[in-house]
């Protein structure tokens, strides 16, 4: 029974992809219903992608984590992209919500929850971060307090291995 309750929180926490995927060539509305290329938010560093809508709290939670590490590293090439999947008729809630809390990452819409069922999403929050090739490095299921900090580790592997080498 210990062995299915382990296996279960592996799954559903975190979780890492050995085979090589990318993100799809997709263009999505950022909240002022302009349509926005993906990939023009990897090229030149890490990019992590996290999946919400306004019912979920632990969302919610995590964004307020997350926007902490766009502003700390934004400046060395990361980007980070909140991907809200409620129906249109929320986004005046959205935008509103968005605003009162002065993030500093872009936000785009995803009704159909399109990409985030393409990239294996089924339970929120969902994050995904991508290299500078758009390539998949990890996948993370749920928010518990201090995931932000794994999180982090990733997005601080990814930007070091971007960085020119200064050994001679």
């Amino acid at each position: 029974m210990k062995t299915i309750y382990w296996t279960a929180l592996l799954i559903l926490f975190t979780y890492n992809w050995a085979g090589t995927q990318h993100l799809p060539k997709m263009k999505l509305k950022d909240l002022n219903n302009k349509r926005q290329e993906l990939s023009q938010y990897y090229k030149g560093g890490p990019l992590l992608l996290n999946f919400w809508n306004l019912a979920c709290e632990p969302c919610k939670k995590e964004m307020k984590e997350l926007d902490k590490l766009n502003i700390r590293y934004n400046d060395q090439g990361f980007k980070y992209v909140s991907i809200n999947i409620d129906t249109p008729r929320q986004m005046s809630k959205v935008k509103s919500y968005i605003n009162s809390q002065k993030f500093s990452f872009t936000v785009l819409s995803d009704p159909r929850a399109e990409l985030f069922r393409k990239m294996g999403g089924k339970v929120m929050p969902f994050v995904i971060i991508a290299d500078s090739t758009g390539e998949i490095t990890n996948r993370h299921v749920g928010y518990n307090p201090g995931d932000e900090k794994e999180l982090e580790k990733e997005i601080l592997h990814l930007l070091m291995g971007q960085q020119p080498s200064t050994d001679s």
